[in-house]
């Protein structure tokens, strides 16, 4: 009886040993993005989930392994939870890892490439908004009259009054500006409604879509938000800086040249001292203005105010740029 007791014992211990979530489980590399609110279970077979903790959409996860190879739950790690290892099922969101060695091939690691890390989608550290005065850029930038929207401005067909969209980019530090051209595969395809609300924020659409698809396919799609809500809140955002000390002071000095130590006192006294770290100026042949460039941190949409943003965003940002000391702002 004893002897049958032990050998029982030992093949119990290796059946645990030799269980599914033992041998197929498969350690990858990189981050799971929540497009859903799921809850995360500390074991998938008993779906035990102490605190009830659900993802939250649009944040990024740590992800640490598939509970086997290519498999339908995905182990992250949860900040606020306790214990902080816990499985979503992989439907919850988009898988921005590569599959590694599996708990029983230690060593064998299959790391991302620099190259496929920069066109991996919802890797970004943090993003950085473009916004446009188009009569700079129209005036200025050479073969500019070829886009339809700056032809109606250079020809009085079309004013505007208002700072303008070129993009909302996704970036990663390690890969510069080499980040993008995530799915090149997913095309724009903007609702009716969309389109009519960003063009007086994006002028060209007022005309035809092809800076926006550009826009999209090269930046839009390496992040998680579908393409009218990524065009919607762009949109927003540029509604924020236009009516905030940047677009203020741009639109107060329309027709005039201004020193640029001075416009960046004047944001730094609005704003916050930090403030101009994280807004660069662009320029065409250094002196006329085309461009303000702005640093969002990865969780920009937490914060509701502007000056909340930047005080929350890297520092990355030489304020005068390509600038000389002094720009002209284009009447």
């Amino acid at each position: 009886m004893t002897i049958r007791k032990l050998n029982l014992s030992a093949l119990l211990a290796l059946c645990t040993l030799l269980s599914p979530s033992t041998v197929a489980s498969v350690k990858v590399s990189g981050h799971f993005v929540a497009t859903e609110a799921c809850p995360v279970y500390q074991s998938i077979k008993k779906k035990t989930n102490p605190g009830n903790h659900k993802t939250e959409p649009g944040t990024r996860y740590p992800a640490l392994f598939l509970n086997k190879p290519n498999g339908d739950w995905v182990q992250i790690r949860v900040p606020q939870a306790q214990p902080d290892t816990r499985w979503v099922n992989t439907e919850c969101g988009q898988s921005a890892f590569t599959q590694g060695a599996g708990k029983q091939q230690a060593g064998a690691t299959n790391k991302p490439t620099k190259a496929q890390q920069c066109q991996t989608k919802g890797l970004q550290d943090s993003y950085v908004l473009a916004v446009s005065w188009q009569p700079g850029f129209c005036e200025h930038s050479k073969g500019s009259a070829k886009k339809p929207e700056c032809a109606a401005l250079l020809k009085g067909k079309r004013t505007t009054h208002n700072l303008t969209l070129h993009g909302l980019w996704p970036n990663k530090r390690a890969c510069g500006t080499k980040y993008g051209y995530c799915e090149p595969n997913n095309k724009m395809q903007l609702s009716a409604s969309t389109i009519k609300t960003i063009a007086p924020w994006m002028p060209n659409f007022y005309y035809e879509n092809d800076f926006g698809a550009y826009q999209w396919k090269k930046h839009g799609t390496c992040q998680t938000r579908d393409d009218d809500t990524y065009f919607l809140l762009a949109a927003d955002l540029v509604k924020q800086v236009d009516n905030s000390a940047i677009g203020q002071y741009i639109k107060a000095n329309i027709g005039q040249t201004v020193n640029v130590k001075q416009f960046q006192r004047h944001l730094n006294s609005t704003l916050g001292t930090q403030a101009t770290q994280r807004i660069q100026l662009s320029c065409i042949n250094k002196r006329y203005l085309q461009e303000v460039r702005i640093t969002l941190g990865n969780d920009f949409e937490r914060y509701t105010s502007l000056t909340d943003k930047l005080d929350a965003a890297p520092k990355a940002r030489n304020f005068q740029g390509n600038c000389s000391a002094t720009i002209h702002i284009e009447d």
